[in-house]
């Protein structure tokens, strides 16, 4: 039975090639091919394929959201992540979203096409290079960090947001010297002198996204 393929990439050579390669195998054949996350959400709702091939990085989205909706659509359905993105953060959110697989787009063609099969005869069992030490350094991370309790976390994040020791106290209903208090303990906690460094360990921590100002 021949291994139904839809590939999700936005640069046309990476799709083309990867097309190539999977329809030179008899065993492999690509079913239908997008270049946004939306074509691929269209192309995984029509069914009919077997595995899907999907890029992290486009234009109008992640590819990994599309790896998540789908597998929550498909159960049955191989979920192989290709991408040029070699980091911890990559990989285990790649294994989060339920996909098959993570490949570098670096690796050699045979290890694109074992990915596929294996996918398509396994999707629920996850498969990475480098995933057990990634694996040991978030368990690393996360023994290490410190735990504040639910005052402490919400001081902070109105640190987070700039507000003043005198806002934050209007806001959390507590008077100023205690919120000073709990500054004090956010910052011994979490390593910092200040307001910027706190910020900064909690970015690095996982208390708050990277992307705040």
């Amino acid at each position: 039975m021949t291994i139904q393929v839809v590939i999700v990439d936005d640069h046309n050579l990476v799709r083309e090639g990867i097309a190539r390669l999977i329809n030179s195998e008899p065993d492999l054949a690509v079913l239908a091919q997008a270049s946004s996350v939306s074509g691929g959400e269209a192309l995984v709702s029509e069914g009919g394929a077997d595995v899907l091939v999907v890029d992290v990085t486009m234009p109008d989205g992640n590819g990994l959201t599309l790896a998540r909706s789908a597998r929550s659509a498909n159960p049955a359905l191989g979920i192989v992540v290709l991408t040029m993105h070699n980091d911890d953060d990559t990989l285990l959110e790649a294994l989060d979203a339920g996909a098959s697989a993570l490949v570098l787009k670096s690796s050699s063609a045979d290890d694109v096409l074992d990915a596929i099969r294996r996918a398509a005869t396994a999707p629920d069992a996850f498969t990475a290079t480098g995933l057990g030490a990634a694996l040991r350094r978030r368990d690393t991370v996360t023994a290490a960090k410190p735990i504040l309790t639910p005052r402490e976390t919400e001081v902070l994040m109105r640190l987070v947001d700039g507000d003043s020791v005198a806002l934050v106290a209007r806001q959390l209903f507590m008077s100023e010297s205690t919120v000073k208090t709990h500054v004090g303990r956010v910052y011994e906690k979490l390593g910092a002198h200040n307001r910027a460094s706190a910020i900064m360990a909690a970015v690095r921590l996982g208390f708050v996204k990277a992307d705040v100002h």
